[in-house]
């Protein structure tokens, strides 16, 4: 990723009803935290378990992700895994479609180009001969 990683929170969030209803401003303050550390990992939106979560963004947030999972901020899959709810709901890149047309763009002109690029074929009338004819032919 160029430049510096950014991660979106909607304006609404803090009027959120299950962000709302969080017990404390440090338990939403967590949340941000952990919303701006799953932006970092190598999968987006998620952390590799609660221990894993607990060392990303500090070990003071452990006191938040059950209240943040009991309010389905967190999801915790059957393996361990801890993801950010709605992860890809609200943490769309804007510059994904842009990008995909500008690739599809540079393979149709690259194609175009090789397409008229002629390519030399060998006359019909000349013998080609392979590589094991030339050793045999050579060490005769």
């Amino acid at each position: 990723m160029k430049g510096r990683p950014w991660a979106k929170l909607d304006v609404g969030t803090p009027r959120d009803a299950r962000v709302s209803t969080l017990s404390s401003d440090g338990v939403r303050w967590a949340f941000v935290a952990v919303i701006l550390a799953a932006k970092e990992q190598d999968r987006p939106g998620g952390f590799e378990s609660i221990d894993h979560l607990r060392a990303v963004v500090s070990p003071t947030v452990g006191d938040a992700i059950q209240e943040l999972v009991d309010k389905g901020l967190l999801s915790v899959d059957p393996d361990g895994g801890v993801h950010v709810a709605n992860w890809k709901k609200y943490q769309i890149d804007p510059t994904k479609s842009e990008r995909a047309a500008r690739y599809r763009e540079k393979m149709a002109a690259e194609k175009a180009i090789e397409s008229r690029v002629l390519r030399p074929t060998p006359p019909r009338n000349v013998r080609t001969e392979s590589v094991a004819d030339i050793v045999r032919r050579v060490s005769k």
